[in-house]
């Protein structure tokens, strides 16, 4: 058999299912699998994006199962698991079809072209031994491309080196002791004013830590997001020390209402708790909690648990990290979400490719215009396609820089003068 090492990065799942399922053969009783066709989807489904929504629907029951996840070449995914029955493993596929019921193949249950494919292994073992062998053959064949972009890869001059356990501890201890102030950001979300109108009111304010300058100034060699377990522990960590900060700083905002984006774990800590004792019920205005769509998709049971009690205790909740493509699966209204936030991309004014994603004009209005953020926009193109589909509030550098102009003018007028002109911004030093 050929070598592990040899196959690539994606092609390795075969390898490590079939000589997973091959350790099987001995104590096969009690396991079961399912194999999801991702690959018979739709192109606009397949998406690395839906990929790794999809891989996250199984995480829980990956500790739960004793199970195994396989993310194969083609995208398709197979789950292994132990002692439980196929009705318990049910409810994340009937999931995986709510958020894909776009897609026709969600609703085909035929065995030879249908969504999933069910295994009992104490009988369909070795038709299920079959399928892994084909899949491994069919990553061999694979290996002369893959080998060849990872030659690819070596030939870059510069490559940052993934976090480890040990940069992690490292980078923690740092995080706590650091002065945090340094690295926080703070960026206002925009609603035109009426009447067609080029003047912007902040609705309100985004208090951030940016990861790229945090990782510039801490360890500019590492690749902070490069494993996604440990950069999700960093973030909690930085969720608690953002906390500590606003629960004893003085901080102003421009807007009545200001938001923080917080991983799902943290609303239930202390930390949250101390936070809404010391500022939150003391604020005059709303506060709104951005929740990462990944994170909400992998823990959503959680979510459905705190989602109504934040709403009662004042708390407006919002959708962040969206994109044209995952908008057609994310239900603002059945989630009970306040806004969701979508990430601008040049791409969206070509009407091709908006067709191709699905009509966005539908979504936006399907989401309720004025609850749809347009984030990122850094050209006045991005305003007018926005604007073009009735969105009405934004974010990004550009709306930054209006903002600027807009509060420069308003001194200048009181102090009775001309406002100077805006000096060309420096370049930024690249990362």
């Amino acid at each position: 058999m050929i070598e592990p090492q040899q196959y690539g990065q994606q092609a390795l799942q075969e390898y490590l299912l079939l000589d997973y399922v091959q350790r099987l053969e001995t104590r096969k009783y009690g396991h079961r699998a399912v194999h999801i066709h991702m690959s018979r989807m739709k192109p606009f489904h397949r998406r690395d994006y839906h990929i790794r929504v999809a891989t996250n629907t199984f995480e829980s029951y990956v500790k739960l199962y004793v199970g195994r996840i396989f993310v194969l070449t083609n995208n398709d995914l197979i789950f292994v698991w132990k002692d439980k029955s196929i009705a318990d493993v049910e409810p994340a596929v009937d999931t995986l079809r709510y958020l894909f019921r776009d897609d026709p193949l969600s609703q085909d249950d035929s065995e030879e072209t249908g969504f999933c494919t069910w295994y009992n292994l104490n009988t369909e073992f070795q038709e299920f031994l079959l399928l892994c062998q084909h899949l491994d053959e069919r990553a061999k064949k694979l290996q002369q491309n893959l080998n060849m972009r990872a030659a690819q890869q070596r030939d870059k001059d510069e490559t940052l080196q993934p976090i480890d356990a040990e940069n992690l501890a490292q980078l923690e201890e740092t995080i706590h002791s650091a002065d945090l102030s340094e690295h926080i950001r703070q960026q206002p979300v925009c609603v035109f004013a009426h009447g067609g109108s080029k003047e912007l009111h902040p609705v309100f304010d985004e208090f951030f830590v940016s990861i790229t300058d945090l990782r510039n100034a801490l360890m500019p060699k590492i690749d902070l997001a490069s494993n996604r377990w440990l950069f999700q522990h960093m973030t909690e960590v930085l969720d608690k020390r953002m906390l500590n900060y606003l629960c004893k700083r003085t901080f102003k905002t421009h807007a009545s209402s200001f938001s923080l984006n917080l991983n799902l774990g943290t609303l239930t800590s202390k930390d949250f708790d101390k936070f809404d004792e010391t500022v939150r019920r003391k604020w005059p205005g709303n506060v709104i909690i951005e929740l990462n769509q990944v994170d909400l998709f992998s823990n959503l049971e959680t979510y459905l648990k705190v989602r109504d009690d934040f709403h009662e205790r004042g708390y407006r909740i919002l959708i962040d990290n969206l994109t044209v493509e995952s908008l057609s699966f994310v239900d603002r209204k059945r989630l009970k979400a306040d806004f969701i936030k979508v990430a601008w991309r040049e791409e969206m004014t070509d009407n091709v490719i908006r067709k191709k994603y699905g009509e966005m004009d539908n979504l936006v209005k399907n989401s309720g215009r004025e609850r749809v953020i347009l984030c990122r926009c850094d050209s006045p193109t991005a305003i007018k396609f926005g604007q073009s589909l009735g969105i009405t509030l934004f974010q990004g550098r550009y709306i930054d820089q209006m903002i600027a102009r807009q509060r420069r003018a308003k001194r200048a007028a009181k102090a009775g003068q001309k406002p100077a002109a805006a000096k060309p911004a420096a370049p930024k030093p690249t990362s």
